[in-house]
């Protein structure tokens, strides 16, 4: 029936008040001027991090925004609207990531002012910001090994002993992985740096 959003099985499941109706609009200006009632803020960044994918937080923060309100016009509420927001967010990860690599592959290099802005990027890592999403494109297609290896070092800054212990590499394939998620980003890492990082304090 038209308008019935309730849950098959005659389980009826509602939606908060910010999250009501069925202009995508209209909800999309409620959340974006409310707070962040969805955490979708917090639980971008720390989705990008655990799944180790190199995006601007921003842009998967739009478009999750967009997609939570699209969602909550037309699809039944959800049991859990936790799980339901970070389906989401995973959905934003995934779209942008593919329109980054058709864009890229169509015209590379042709980005939109707002793509340009990725700090960690173009400021931490002294990339050009007319060639973020290339960068992007390239180390998102990494195996998820690599990317999870330059992140717990170069990210989060964990030591190499702490991270060989946590994961299924020893001290040389997790190098390896580093120095080829480096690559990608057309960075090496310096030997006095390397050299420290091995060592410890």
């Amino acid at each position: 029936m038209k308008g019935d959003r309730s849950n098959a099985g005659g389980v009826h499941h509602h939606w908060p008040v910010l999250l009501r109706g069925n202009d995508a609009s209209e909800i999309h200006a409620r959340l974006s001027a409310d707070g962040d009632p969805l955490r979708l803020c917090e639980r971008t960044a720390r989705r990008l991090r655990s799944a180790w994918i190199l995006l601007e937080p921003d842009r998967v923060l739009a478009r999750a925004l967009t997609l939570c309100a699209y969602g909550a016009a037309t699809e039944p509420a959800p049991a859990n609207l936790e799980t339901w927001a970070a389906g989401k967010i995973d959905e934003a990860i995934g779209q942008l990531i593919r329109r980054d690599a058709e864009a890229e592959e169509r015209e590379p290099g042709l980005l939109e002012e707002d793509e340009r802005h990725f700090p960690l990027l173009t400021e931490s890592l002294m990339r050009e910001p007319g060639r973020v999403r290339h960068y992007s494109v390239r180390f998102n297609a990494l195996p998820p090994l690599t990317r999870r290896a330059f992140f717990e070092l170069l990210i989060e800054g964990r030591e190499v002993v702490e991270v060989i212990e946590a994961g299924p590499w020893n001290q040389e394939s997790l190098r390896s992985h580093v120095h080829e998620a480096l690559a990608a980003l057309d960075l090496k890492l310096s030997s006095d740096h390397r050299q420290q990082k091995e060592e410890g304090p």
